[in-house]
C-alpha cells in the first residue's frame, strides 16, 4: 500500500493537481474575482489555444524531439486559409463553414509537418535543428507567396467571426454580445484532448511514438518502420498545429501573421510541467491538460495583479527549469 501511495504521489499529474489547488487558493485570496464561475469559464477559453498547440508538441516530445516550428505551421495554415477564403467571400460570395476551415487548416498543417518528418528521417538530424530551420522556411514562404498584411474583421471569413462569438448557456450584454457561458473554443480543445488521448493510449501508432522516444534502437530492432512512424507523428503534430491556428485566428477575429510569435515558451512550459519528459518516452494527454491549466492560471493572474509581460516570460522559463529538475528527482527516487 505504501509503495502505491508513494508511486501516486510521485506522478507528475498528482503534483500538477496539487499546484493547481495551491495557486487557486493563493490567487483567490489575492483576487476573489478569480474564483468566480464566469472567470473560470473564461480561463478555459483562454487555455484552448495553448492546449491544442501543446497536444502537438507533446507528441514530438514523447518521441524524443522538441518541435520549434509549430507556431509558424499554425499561422501558415490559418493565415493562408483566411486569405484565400476572404478573397472567395468578397469576390465570389462563397462562404465556407467552420468545420471545413478546420479541415483545410489540418491538411495544410499535416503537409508542413510531414516535411519535418521527412527531413528528420532522411537526414537523421536532431528535431530541434530541423524544426528551427523549417520554422523560418515556412515563415519566409508565407510572407513571399501568401502575404504579411493583416486581414481585418470586416474581411475575415464570416464563419470564423461567428465561431468566435459562439457560446453555450450564455446571456447577452447591453450591446447584444454574448457573455458568460462555455465558449465553443473550450469544447474544441476538449475534443482534441479526448481524441488524442485515445490515439496515444489505445492504438499501435501511439505505442510506436512512446517506443521511439523510449529507445530508438530497440524500436527499430523489433521491426518498427521509423521513417513511416515519424512521418505520421509529425504529420499529426502539424495537423494539430493547423487546428490551433484556425482557432487562434478566429478568437482574435484578425489574421495577424505575427500573432503566434513568442508562443513557443508558454506551450513548451505547459507540456513539460504536465510531466512529459524532455528525454522522450513518457508523457500523457491528461498531464498536458493539467499543465496547460496550471500555466494559464499563473499567466492570467500575473497579468491581473499587474506583473510586467517580460516577468511572465521569466516565470515560464523558471517553470521549465523546475519541471525538468523535478523529473530528474522523480527518476532518482524511482530507481532507488
Amino acid at each position: 500500500m505504501n509503495l502505491k501511495v508513494k508511486a501516486m504521489l510521485l506522478k507528475s499529474e498528482t503534483l500538477s493537481v496539487g499546484l493547481i489547488v495551491i495557486f487557486c487558493i493563493v490567487f483567490g485570496i489575492i483576487n476573489p474575482v478569480f474564483l468566480s464561475p464566469r472567470n473560470l469559464l473564461e480561463l478555459l477559453m483562454i487555455s484552448a489555444l495553448t492546449g491544442i498547440f501543446a497536444c502537438g508538441v507533446m507528441i514530438v516530445l514523447i518521441s524524443g524531439g522538441i518541435d520549434l516550428s509549430f507556431a509558424w505551421i499554425g499561422m501558415f495554415a490559418a493565415f493562408s486559409t483566411s486569405r484565400a477564403l476572404s478573397i472567395l467571400q468578397i469576390e465570389q460570395g462563397i462562404i465556407v463553414p467552420m468545420v471545413f476551415i478546420f479541415l483545410i487548416c489540418f491538411i495544410i498543417g499535416a503537409l508542413l509537418g510531414s516535411f519535418n518528418g521527412l527531413l528528420v528521417s532522411k537526414l537523421n538530424v536532431p528535431v530541434f535543428i530541423v524544426t528551427l530551420a523549417t520554422a523560418h522556411i515556412f515563415m519566409g514562404i508565407m510572407f513571399q507567396f501568401v502575404g504579411h498584411v493583416y486581414i481585418f474583421p470586416e474581411e475575415m471569413p464570416v464563419a470564423m467571426i461567428a465561431f468566435s462569438n459562439t457560446r453555450f448557456f450564455a446571456y447577452q450584454d447591453a450591446s447584444g454580445v454574448p457573455v458568460g457561458g462555455i465558449h465553443i473554443a473550450a469544447l474544441v480543445a476538449i475534443a482534441v484532448f479526448v481524441v488524442l488521448h485515445f490515439i496515444m493510449k489505445y492504438t499501435m501508432f501511439g505505442r510506436s511514438v512512446y517506443a521511439i522516444g523510449g529507445d530508438l534502437v530497440s524500436a527499430e530492432r523489433v521491426g518498427l518502420n521509423l521513417t513511416r512512424s515519424r512521418l505520421y507523428l509529425f504529420s499529426l503534430a502539424g495537423g494539430i498545429a493547423g487546428i490551433a491556428g484556425a482557432l487562434g485566428v478566429s478568437l482574435i477575429q484578425t489574421a495577424n501573421p505575427f500573432d503566434f510569435q513568442g508562443r513557443e515558451l508558454p506551450v513548451i512550459a505547459a507540456v513539460v510541467v504536465g510531466g512529459t519528459r524532455i528525454t522522450g518516452g513518457h508523457g500523457s494527454v491528461i498531464g498536458v491538460a493539467l499543465g496547460v491549466i496550471l500555466t494559464s492560471i499563473i499567466s492570467q493572474n500575473l497579468v491581473l495583479i499587474g506583473v510586467p509581460p517580460h516577468f511572465t516570460m521569466f516565470t515560464f522559463g523558471m517553470l521549465i527549469i523546475v519541471a525538468v529538475g523535478v523529473q530528474a528527482l522523480q527518476e532518482r527516487i524511482k530507481y532507488r
